[in-house]
């Protein structure tokens, strides 16, 4: 590991191998390369790195519709988990939401991520719904949060 300071930057078509590298071990169900490739073509999609040097560490993809966002993905390095990358995209998206006026952000999140769901709630996100047997490979319940910024 580097001392380099970790950087929130923009997602570059060149992260790409990077970015997958990191999917296929951080999801069970990860998404394809190409479902990548067709959201980033979108206006509503927003994708940001966390690099460290050249390395790519983590990464998250959000979408927004007016006032509302959803936050789709977020993932960091396996063996680079617990080491605060989480949290500085966390908190880069929730900055990025305030500039651009956004009130809610929804995510979903397996029912046993304890890890995800100790740093959504750190952030105060709240459960405000269940998608029963969501996760298609091991059917798998989803929880929906929500931030809400007027709480």
């Amino acid at each position: 590991m580097t001392d380099e300071p970790i950087n929130i930057v923009r997602f570059e078509p060149d992260d790409l191998d990077q970015m997958m590298a990191i999917e296929v071990r951080a999801f069970t169900a990860p998404w394809s390369r190409q479902s990548y490739e067709d959201l980033v073509t979108l206006d509503s999609i927003h994708i940001w790195v966390a690099k460290q040097g050249d390395e790519i560490v983590g990464y998250m993809l959000y979408q927004f519709w007016g006032d509302e966002l959803e936050l789709h993905v977020i993932a960091t390095k396996p063996e680079r988990q617990k080491q605060g990358i989480g949290t500085l995209l966390m908190e880069h998206m929730l900055t990025q939401a305030g500039l651009i006026g956004i009130r809610r952000v929804y995510l979903l999140v397996r029912q046993t991520n304890e890890p995800a769901l100790g740093l959504y709630k750190k952030y105060g996100f709240t459960v405000v719904g269940m998608r029963h047997k969501y996760y298609r490979d091991n059917a798998e319940n989803a929880l929906l949060m929500c931030w809400d910024r007027d709480k």
